[in-house]
């Protein structure tokens, strides 16, 4: 059986915003984390109307438990949600989805494997979940809706 994925709020909003949670739910099959710190800033978003209201039954949540330490030490640099999905996924060895550039920076000296809304979007071609017509159409919906991508196609990561 594959490892089970934490994802941060950056990755789980992307995909929120264009209507596309089933993604996550195909490539994933039910290995899906979150926080409640993250459920928290994505309630956040959707009171404050950024965000539209999402079912997320797809992803599991979890408590920050043996993480308190390490939890109350990476919120000296991070956000509620980036610093609980580091210390899930430091502590219990799983690999992070997350775009926020400092935390990526942080999981890779960490050892932790990490990849974001681009790494998702190409595996999800590679796996025949969408096209790479559709990833490319996601990934500019995304872009438009605020999302700083690192490329503007998916073409750039799946030569």
């Amino acid at each position: 059986m594959e490892e089970e994925v934490v994802i941060d709020t950056t990755v789980l909003s992307n995909f929120s915003l264009v209507g596309r949670l089933d993604i996550l739910e195909e490539l994933f099959l039910k290995r899906l984390l979150t926080t409640e710190e993250v459920l928290g800033e994505i309630k956040v978003g959707i009171e404050r109307k950024i965000l539209p209201e999402i079912d997320i039954e797809c992803i599991k949540t979890v408590k920050i438990e043996s993480e308190l330490p390490i939890y109350i030490k990476l919120r000296e640099k991070f956000g509620k949600g980036e610093a609980s999905c580091l210390a899930i996924a430091l502590n219990r060895g799983l690999k992070l989805l997350t775009d926020d550039i400092d935390a990526r920076r942080f999981a890779q000296r960490h050892g932790i494997p990490v990849s974001g809304t681009v790494g998702v979007l190409a595996a999800a071609v590679e796996e025949g979940i969408i096209t790479l017509e559709e990833g490319n159409k996601l990934l500019s919906e995304m872009i438009e809706k605020g999302y700083y991508s690192p490329v503007e196609s998916l073409d750039e990561v799946l030569l």
